[in-house]
Parts: C-alpha cells; structure tokens; sequence
C-alpha cells in the first residue's frame, strides 16, 4: 500500500483558509465592541428614563436627568431657594428619598445630542447650563428625544414618550450622520 503525503502546496492552502478565518473572525468582533461602545449609552439612558419616572412617581417629587458633555446624571430636581432645599433635605433623611444620584460616563469617541419638544435641531449639552429633563411627581415628563454617534458606528438614539419614558421611536443611522 502506498501512503501518499500532503504537499507543500496542499498545506499553504490550508493555512491560508485559517489566517482568512481568523482575520473574518477578529473583524467581526473589533465591529461588534465598537456597536458596543455606542448601544450602551442609549441603553443606560432608556433604564435611567424609567428609573427616573418611576421614582418621581414612588416618592411623589420631581427627579430629573442632566445632560453634561461627557456624561448624563439622574438627581431630584434642584428646590427653587435656599429654604426649599433645607426643607426638602430635613425630610428626606428619615424616610431615605432623594439620596440616590446615578451618574453614566460616555466614553470619548460618542457624541450626545438632545432635542427638545418642537425644536428642529439637536444640541450638544453644555457644562453650564446642563439641559435638564424634568420628570414631574405626577409621572410626566418632557418630550425628549436623545441619541449617541460615533464615526465607526454610526448613530443610535430614541424619541421618549412624556406619559411613560419609554421610547416611541427610535433612531438608527448607520452612516454617522
């Protein structure tokens, strides 16, 4: 019986299928950490809309979400005057309501734009003044649409409904722009 080897030619293929494969396979996964990267800000700003809607609702006080460049922050809403704030302050600490401050980090290659009710274009939030999205203790909130690009991923974001926080109408943009 004769045995018959594989060939010099034979193996270079196969070895070419496999650096081909593993090329396929490192691409894809380079691709789905920068969708990633983008989908997660949205993400956190969806639960954090129904977080905050939930405990405006639950303590029956306004809560609200500022928008800075670089991150977004759910806080109770700010008391009008020095009085309001040391009253609210005083009967907070008992009950243990409005102690709670979640902020969520954007990372540096996503951009954030909000647009308001009836206004046309988006806006990049400002460190002074932060636009903020109230969320009233009666479970209304302001109409808000809010999305997040990046170069490689394109955009992603979402129109917030003003009864319930969630989103009615999202957005995709594979493009970037």
């Amino acid at each position: 019986m004769k045995r018959r080897a594989f060939t010099l030619m034979e193996m270079l293929i196969v070895l070419a299928i496999i650096g081909l494969v593993f090329a396929g396979t490192f691409a894809g996964l380079s691709s789905l950490n920068s969708q990633k990267v983008l989908t997660q800000p949205y993400e956190d700003i969806r639960s954090m809309a129904k977080t905050a809607w939930q405990r405006a609702l639950a303590e029956q006080r306004p809560y609200q979400i500022r928008f800075y460049p670089d991150r977004f922050v759910l806080e109770p809403r700010q008391a009008a005057n020095e009085d309001d704030y040391k009253l609210s302050q005083k009967t907070d600490k008992p009950v243990q309501q409005g102690s709670e401050v979640e902020t969520v980090t954007i990372p540096p290659e996503v951009l954030m734009e909000v647009r308001r009710w009836g206004q046309s274009q988006w806006i990049r939030p400002q460190v002074s003044p932060p636009v903020a999205w109230i969320f009233e203790h009666s479970g209304l909130c302001e109409p808000m649409s809010v999305r997040f690009t990046t170069e490689e991923s394109g955009t992603i974001g979402g129109q917030f409904d003003p009864l319930t926080a969630s989103v009615i109408e999202e957005i995709h943009d594979r493009d970037g722009q």
